[in-house]
Formats: structure tokens, C-alpha cells, sequence
């Protein structure tokens, strides 16, 4: 077998893989019509026909907490966790047996980074939220497709979008200390992001840090993310709480 089909039977599309792209469009549009119920169960048969589909995950988990089925997002979002550390880690694999096969995924991350980002959605829409969690899967595949060889790794890092999903999931299912994890897990790989600091502020005011929280809130500001009405007044509220009780 030549190199050339060989690479080609790597990327080439199966049928159930076009068939899960199918369905996973379909519960996006419903996403975006506000049809969460029949949008979860579209995103259900996109996983059954490939349950490596990140985005199919990523929806599962945003029509469930739209649903207000928050311990199901917990399950939808961790699942979108391991199908992106599995998919990218099967490609880096594929990197290191076929050099081809790794030039020709790059050119293929990079075109779609470049489409997407040159016709940006809305951020604070679903369909903003899974453009951007698609543009960061794609840049975290691509940083460890360019490394050398021997600093390649079959552990791929998360995309921050799934974390920062994962730890809102958490935090709407009252379980605080995952939901912090989460929240510093995202940070950890871009400190510039603002939802998640400020996430992590309202999880810091209630677990009692209200001084912890003021000094991520002021990063967020900094970094230019507008704050949560009322959260600066309910953090120093509880700070001058604290400082009258002996």
C-alpha cells in the first residue's frame, strides 16, 4: 500500500462518521431554536454513531444544563473531556507512524482555524461557545502535532472550553470544590480568560474567601471582562462581614 492511501485511508470519512456530523448539525440548529429536548437526543445519536465526536459531547452537555439536567451536563462535558484526549491522542499517534499523516493534519487544523476565525459568531450565544470550543481543539491538536517528535505526548491538553463548561456543570449541581478545579484547571492554560475568573470569584465568595475572590475579579477587569452585575457589591459586603467579626 502506498504511503498516499495510506494517509488517505486515515482521514478519509466513514459512513457512520458522516452520519454523526449529520446529527450533531442537527442538534446545534435545534440548540439554536431553543428545542433543547430534541436537540440532547440528536446530540445522543451523533455519540452513538461516533463516541470520539467532541462537539456531539460539548451539546449533549449544553442542551442538558439547558435543561437545568445538571448532574447529566457533569457526565455530557466529561465525556467531551475524554473523547477530545482520546481523538488527539489517536492522531499524534498516527503522527508518529506516518510523517505525512501529521503534515497533512496541520494543513487541514490550520485552514479550519483560519475559516472560523475570519467569520466569528457571538461568544455569549451556543453557537459562539461551540465555534470557539471547536477553534480551541484545533489549536491545542495543532501545538502538539508542531512539536518535535520526542516532545510529542498521547495526552493531549483539554481544551479551556470544556473546562470552563465542566466547572459551571458543577457549580449549578452544588459541588463547589470541582467546580474551583475546573474553574483554575481552564486558567491554568490561558490566564486571560474571563469567565472562568470570574466564575471562580463567585465560587471563592461562596465558600467564604471574599478576599480571594476581590483579587480574581480585579484580574478579570483587568484582562477586560465585565463582571457579573452586583458581584463587586456582594463581594465587598462580605469583606467588611469578615472584618467586624472578632
Amino acid at each position: 500500500m502506498s504511503w498516499l492511501l495510506a494517509v488517505l485511508l486515515l482521514l478519509a470519512p466513514t459512513p457512520d462518521s458522516r452520519r454523526a456530523n449529520e446529527r450533531l448539525k442537527e442538534g446545534q440548529q435545534l440548540m439554536a431554536d431553543e428545542k433543547f429536548e430534541e436537540a440532547a437526543q440528536a446530540f445522543r445519536q451523533a455519540i452513538a454513531l461516533d463516541p470520539l465526536l467532541t462537539m456531539a459531547h460539548y451539546g449533549l452537555g449544553q442542551a442538558s444544563m439547558a435543561l437545568k439536567q445538571y448532574p447529566a451536563a457533569v457526565t455530557a462535558f466529561r465525556g467531551a473531556r475524554e473523547a477530545f484526549e482520546r481523538r488527539t491522542a489517536d492522531s499524534v499517534t498516527r503522527s508518529f507512524e506516518n510523517e505525512n499523516v501529521r503534515e497533512r493534519r496541520i494543513r487541514d487544523l490550520e485552514d479550519r482555524i483560519r475559516e472560523n476565525s475570519d467569520r466569528l459568531l457571538n461568544p455569549s450565544s451556543a453557537a459562539g461557545r461551540q465555534q470557539v470550543l471547536r477553534i480551541q481543539q484545533w489549536e491545542m491538536e495543532l501545538s502538539t502535532l508542531r512539536r518535535p517528535s520526542e516532545q510529542r505526548s498521547t495526552t493531549p491538553t483539554v481544551p479551556p472550553g470544556i473546562l470552563v463548561a465542566l466547572g459551571s456543570a458543577h457549580f449549578r449541581s452544588g459541588q463547589m470544590p470541582d467546580a474551583e478545579r475546573e474553574y483554575r484547571a481552564a486558567l491554568a492554560l490561558d490566564a486571560k480568560l474571563g469567565e472562568p475568573r470570574n466564575n471562580l470569584a463567585v465560587v471563592l465568595l461562596l465558600t467564604g474567601k471574599p478576599a480571594e475572590a476581590r483579587a480574581q475579579l480585579a484580574i478579570a477587569e483587568k484582562n477586560g471582562f465585565k463582571p457579573a452585575e452586583g458581584l463587586r457589591k456582594d463581594i465587598d459586603t462580605a469583606l467588611a462581614t469578615a472584618s467586624k467579626t472578632p
